[in-house]
C-alpha cells in the first residue's frame, strides 16, 4: 500500500495546495497593501462577499455605509478596491467634469441582453468617449426649450390623470402608483407619440413596470460582484435562453420596429424617438441600430419610473409636515391657474420648487455610483487613491452635511433652499446629487422638472389630500417602496 503513491506524486500533492494558498494569500495582502491608508474594516477590505452578504440578506449600501462612515470618518473602504467618501467635496473630484473617470465594473449588471448580445444604454454604457459622442449628438432632443414644444402633450396626459383621480374622489388610492401610470403615459407621449394606456385602463398593461422593478433589483443585488452576475447571468448558454429579452426590451424593440415600417422616413417624428433615429441617420458610426435601442430602453425605464417616484417622495415628506403643506397649498392656490397648469406658471412658484430640492437632497438611493480611477492616480478631498480604486461618495452623509446645509440637515426644512446665496446654492445643489453630477448627469432633467412641477401643483391645485395611512417608505430589495393611501376631495 505504501507503493500506492510514488514519492513525486505525493510530492505534488503536498506542494500544489500550498502553492495556491501562498498565491492567494499574496493576492490578499497586496489587495489590503495599496488601500492601507484608508481605514476601515478588516474583512472587507479583503473580500467583496461582505458587502454582497450585506445585500442579498436585505441591508443596502445606504444602510451599512453610512454605519461605516459613523465608525471610521468620512473616508471608508469597504471592498478590497472599493473606497466611500462622506465629504461634499469629493463629489466634484469623483463625477466632475474636468477629470472625467468612467462608471465602474459595478454597472455591468445594468446592461441588458438581447438575442444574446449585450444592449448599450445611457445608464450602463461605461465607455466615456462613446457616450459623449453620444449626447453630443441627442442633448438637443433634451434641452427645457424642446420639452416645451411638447407642452401640450404633456399637458394632455396631466389632465387624464386630474380626471382619473376626481373620479375616485372620496375613495381610498395608491397615489404612488396613479403617478407610475402618470409618468410612464408621459414619458410614452413625449417619446413615441401616443400613451401606453396605463391612466385608462388603471394598470401595468403589459408588463413594463414589474419588468423595470426587476431590472433595478437586479442591478443592486450584483452591483458588488460583477463579474460573478457575468459568470452566472451572461454566459453564453445563459444569453442563448434570453431570446427575446424582458417586456421592456420588447417594447422598445416594437416601438422602433413600428416606426420604421409606419413611415417612409423613420427619422420624421417630432418626438423622442423620431430624433433618436434622425440622429441616427445623420452620424450612424456613432449612433447604431444598438444604441437607438439602448436608448429607448432608457427612455422607457429611468425616464418615467424615477420621476414617479421623486414626485411621490416629495408629496410624502410634505404631507408628514402639516406646516409645509399649509405653506405649499397656499402658493399654489393664491397662483390661481389653469388646469392643468402651464410650465411658466408653476416655475415661478418658489417654494414648490424649494420642496422639490429639498426631497430630492434628502432621496439617497439605496445603491452606490461608482467610477474608477484613472490610471495616473487622483487626489479626492485631500485624499490620495491609487489608479484603478473604485470611488463613490455616500450620498446620506454628504446630503446632510451640516456645515453646508445647517445644524439641522437631517430635517426636511424647504425654507434652506430660499433667500440664499447664488454660490452656496451651487454647492447644495452639487451635493444635493438629485439628478447626478458632472458629465453623466441626468440626460433627463429638464423633463423630470417640467413633470414633477406642473404634476405636484395640479394635484395639490385640484384636490385636498387625506392620507388614510400615515406616508411612509422603506427599502425592499435594494429599492425603495413608498406608502401614500390617500383619499382625495375635490377643491370647489
Amino acid at each position: 500500500m505504501e507503493h500506492i503513491l510514488s514519492s513525486p506524486t505525493l510530492s505534488l500533492l503536498v506542494i500544489l495546495p500550498s502553492a495556491l494558498a501562498i498565491v492567494v494569500l499574496s493576492s490578499l495582502v497586496r489587495s489590503y497593501y495599496r488601500l492601507r491608508h484608508i481605514p476601515g474594516p478588516l474583512l472587507p477590505s479583503l473580500t467583496d462577499w461582505w458587502a454582497t452578504l450585506n445585500i442579498w440578506t436585505g441591508r443596502p449600501y445606504s444602510t451599512f455605509i453610512p454605519e461605516l462612515h459613523e465608525k471610521y470618518g468620512p473616508v471608508v473602504r469597504w471592498g478590497p478596491n472599493r473606497v466611500s467618501f462622506a465629504k461634499p467635496e469629493a463629489v466634484a473630484d469623483i463625477y466632475g467634469i474636468n477629470h472625467p473617470f468612467p462608471k465602474a465594473a459595478s454597472y455591468e449588471p445594468m446592461v441588458v441582453v438581447n438575442n444574446g448580445k449585450p444592449v448599450p444604454s445611457l445608464i450602463g454604457t461605461r465607455d466615456e468617449k462613446h457616450i459623449t459622442e453620444l449626447k453630443r449628438h441627442i442633448s438637443i432632443g433634451f434641452s427645457q426649450s424642446t420639452w416645451l414644444k411638447q407642452e401640450p402633450q404633456i399637458d394632455a396626459v396631466l389632465q387624464l390623470l386630474l380626471s382619473q383621480l376626481r373620479a375616485k374622489t372620496g375613495q381610498t388610492i395608491d397615489l404612488r402608483r396613479w403617478l407610475s401610470y402618470w409618468s410612464f403615459d408621459t414619458l410614452a407621449t413625449v417619446a413615441f407619440g401616443e400613451s401606453r394606456g396605463y391612466l385608462k385602463h388603471e394598470g401595468d398593461i403589459d408588463g413594463v413596470f414589474a419588468s423595470g422593478s426587476a431590472r433595478f433589483k437586479h442591478w443592486g443585488m450584483w452591483m458588488s460582484m460583477p463579474s460573478l452576475e457575468q459568470l452566472i447571468y451572461k454566459n453564453r448558454f445563459a444569453q442563448r435562453s434570453q431570446k427575446g429579452g424582458s417586456a421592456l426590451v420588447q417594447m422598445a424593440l416594437k416601438r422602433i420596429r413600428e416606426r420604421k415600417e409606419g413611415e417612409k422616413d423613420a427619422a420624421a417624428g417630432q418626438d423622442l424617438l423620431g430624433r433618436y433615429l434622425a440622429a441616427s441617420q445623420q452620424a450612424p458610426d456613432i449612433i447604431a441600430p444598438d444604441d437607438v435601442l439602448g436608448l429607448t430602453i432608457s427612455t422607457i425605464h429611468a425616464g418615467s419610473e424615477t420621476t414617479a417616484s421623486g414626485a411621490a417622495m416629495v408629496l410624502l415628506r410634505v404631507l408628514n409636515d402639516p406646516r409645509v403643506f399649509a405653506r405649499l397649498e397656499e402658493e399654489i392656490l393664491a397662483a390661481n391657474f389653469s388646469t392643468p397648469p402651464t410650465f411658466a406658471q408653476v416655475d415661478r412658484l418658489p417654494y414648490l420648487t424649494a420642496c422639490i430640492q429639498e426631497s430630492m437632497r434628502l432621496n439617497a438611493s439605496p445603491n452606490c455610483f461608482e467610477r474608477t480611477v484613472a490610471p495616473s492616480g487622483a487626489s479626492i478631498a485631500g485624499v490620495t487613491i491609487p489608479a484603478g480604486t473604485d470611488v463613490s461618495i455616500c450620498e446620506a452623509f454628504v446630503n446632510s452635511d451640516p456645515e453646508l446645509f445647517g445644524q439641522d440637515a437631517a430635517v426636511f426644512r424647504p425654507e434652506r433652499w430660499l433667500d440664499v446665496e447664488k454660490a452656496r446654492l451651487a454647492e447644495m445643489e452639487r451635493a444635493g446629487f438629485g439628478f447626478g453630477y458632472g458629465r453623466r448627469h441626468c440626460i433627463g432633467q429638464h423633463l423630470a422638472r417640467i413633470e414633477m412641477k406642473k404634476g405636484l401643483a395640479g394635484i395639490v391645485g385640484g384636490f385636498k389630500i387625506h392620507p388614510t395611512e400615515r406616508p411612509h417608505f422603506w427599502v425592499q430589495d435594494t429599492q425603495v417602496k413608498i406608502n401614500l393611501k390617500v383619499r382625495l376631495e375635490e377643491r370647489v
